[in-house]
């Protein structure tokens, strides 16, 4: 049987993460963990030769206040499943738990988007698809119900491919599935032919996609930035996801520049789903 991996902290920005992992668990027939990462607390060292260490006693009821919370949310969300609390690092034992668990999926709050939060590392969804082999649904707060209208980017590299096919497999009578690819701006002096060559590469794509009955599939080539492009198809469709395949770049040229996927998960309104690098390579 898959299962869904639900990643909260019992906080309100993960109210729709708990709607939506509950949801697909039950579309899919799948099994619902849910897990809370608790950090160790911090020593302090006050500047007098004297270092403060947390008592057992502290850790114990920061771990209960962490479990309330989470089963609260839990609750309210329709769920009524034991939520885990292990001790670490966020996205490392994360990404661990669900390669452990052979997880279909991570879900997880899409969280802010302020640049301060981005700079003192609090993107616990991008930091996840920089380090899981686990496909990452990163769902916005207020989101209620599954997506019935999706986006999904192909760059006809395998990630996007697959991830597009398991979006795919989400949808329902009545749903919408627009495949978008995105590419330079074409010379006027260039011939028809590589355009053409992508329209008859992604028609190809389209139709060795596995949809239910009545489920409509729509395909479109837009040319300029991807993140940009992407979130104006979204837009555009009235979509409630994107999704889109993450090319395993290098830290330094993630933290410099940016791939596709960290830009669309930073500046995405509507829920992100990505599929790393590594969920093709292991």
């Amino acid at each position: 049987m898959p299962s869904i991996l639900l990643a909260t902290h019992g906080g309100p920005s993960a109210d729709g993460a708990a709607h939506v992992a509950k949801q697909l668990a039950d579309r899919l027939d799948a099994k619902l963990r849910a897990i809370c990462i608790m950090e160790p607390l911090p020593m302090i060292d006050g500047g007098f030769g004297t270092v403060y260490a947390p008592t057992e006693e502290e850790e114990s009821a920061t771990r209960s206040a962490l479990t309330a919370c989470a089963v609260d949310q839990l609750q309210r969300c329709g769920s009524f499943v034991a939520p885990q609390v292990l001790l670490g690092l966020p996205a490392a034992d994360i990404a661990s738990a669900a390669r452990t668990d052979g997880a279909a999926v991570i879900v997880v709050g899409l969280g802010p988007h302020q640049f301060l939060d981005r700079a003192l590392g609090h993107e616990t969804a991008l930091q996840l698809v920089q380090q899981a082999s686990t496909p990452v649904l990163a769902v916005p707060a207020t989101m209620r119900t599954l997506p019935r209208r999706v986006v999904a980017a192909i760059d006809f590299s395998p990630t996007s491919i697959n991830c597009a096919r398991l979006c795919a497999s989400w949808l329902v009578k009545g749903d919408l599935l627009h495949l978008v690819h995105v590419t330079r701006a074409w010379s006027e002096k260039s011939s028809d032919a590589p355009r053409k060559q992508a329209d008859e590469a992604l028609a190809a794509i389209a139709s060795g996609i596995a949809v239910a009955r009545g489920v409509t599939v729509e395909r479109s080539i837009v040319e300029g930035e991807p993140a940009q492009e992407l979130l104006l198809a979204a837009t555009g469709v009235k979509a409630e996801l994107i999704a889109l395949g993450s090319h395993g770049y290098g830290l330094w040229k993630r933290l410099t520049i940016g791939s596709v996927a960290s830009k669309v998960i930073r500046l995405s309104p509507v829920a992100v789903l990505v599929m790393p690098m590594g969920s093709v390579t292991s």
